[in-house]
């Protein structure tokens, strides 16, 4: 994990952009015609990415990689997440490989995922919640 310098309020444009992509993955269950699984599911990873960066900025520290995997791994010294949300995040991280043009591959989650991806988002949007108001009333 990279350690930054005390950078106040920058944590909260990645918090912003996090409750839009929210809203967004929320919203797309209610049209299933423009919002495909895929779709749904990259939303909710670019919102769950916001959420965990806004984290990270607020406790002045990036982490490695932005991949579900790495994100888990580096929060886990200072968030408890729970076991299903663990495996949620992994199982997104698995239908996209991304990083080697070896091992590209990308497969299409079912139209069943996307409650899952939304379930996920939800999740971290509360721990997202608690962590930063926790620091605001810490005032760290």
């Amino acid at each position: 994990m990279k350690h930054l310098d005390k950078r106040s309020g920058e944590w909260k444009e990645f918090y912003n952009d996090a409750r839009a992509y929210h809203k967004t993955a929320i919203g797309s269950l209610k049209r299933p015609n423009l919002f495909t699984p895929e779709l749904i599911q990259n939303i909710a990873a670019m919102g769950i990415e916001k959420y965990f960066m806004a984290i990270f900025m607020q406790k002045n520290t990036l982490p490695r990689n932005h991949t579900m995997r790495d994100l888990l791994e580096e929060s886990g010294s200072f968030l408890e997440l729970p076991d299903k949300l663990k495996t949620t995040l992994l199982y997104m991280d698995s239908l996209q490989s991304l990083c080697s043009l070896d091992n590209f591959k990308i497969t299409k989650p079912s139209r069943e995922d996307a409650a899952l991806f939304i379930e996920a988002i939800d999740k971290v949007a509360q721990l997202a919640e608690r962590e930063l108001a926790c620091a605001q009333n810490n005032n760290i």
